[in-house]
């Protein structure tokens, strides 16, 4: 059974990791973010209104609260990302115990936007269409990785707390 108070913390927690490390690896110029971070809220609310696919979600209008709404779609996000890891980690005992594994889910998370966020704002799969590709690889695979460390910190420091 599934903890839904350890997935919403944690969740919270691997999220929170990953933009605090962004921030500070973006200030110190190791990355560079590509994405404007409004987009993704623009993205959010446009996908509750119904529409999934953008020529160029740069063209499209922009709407109200696109911030908060992306700050809450990427902490949704990775609540259910982490619901589904402790759903997997519940009916697969060989995954219990195993730090490795939380790093290799939060890397494999980078699927997320090189398949589906990437595609649905116009920018093609691995962000093909953008003189900038290597940009949004490099980034997207540095937050997922600390995604996965922040994951890996929860279950070696915190979820001992919730059992």
């Amino acid at each position: 059974m599934v903890n839904s108070v350890e997935v919403l913390l944690m969740g919270i927690f691997a999220t929170l990791f990953m933009d605090i490390s962004a921030k500070i690896l973006t200030t110190l110029k190791i990355v560079h973010p590509p994405l404007e971070s409004h987009i993704p809220g623009r993205w959010a609310i446009y996908i509750l209104k119904g529409k999934f696919v953008h020529k160029d979600i740069h063209q499209t209008p922009a709407l109200k609260n696109e911030r908060t709404a992306a700050l809450i779609s990427h902490y949704l996000i990775g609540i259910i990302l982490i619901g589904i890891y402790l759903l997997l980690e519940s009916k697969i005992p060989s995954m219990q115990n195993q730090i490795w594994m939380t790093l290799l889910f939060g890397v494999t998370t980078v699927l997320l936007p090189w398949l589906w966020l990437y595609p649905s704002i116009g920018m093609g799969f691995l962000a093909l269409k953008t003189k900038n590709q290597s940009e949004y690889i490099i980034f997207s695979i540095i937050n997922h990785l600390n995604f996965g460390i922040g994951m890996t910190i929860w279950i070696l420091f915190f979820r001992q707390f919730l059992t």
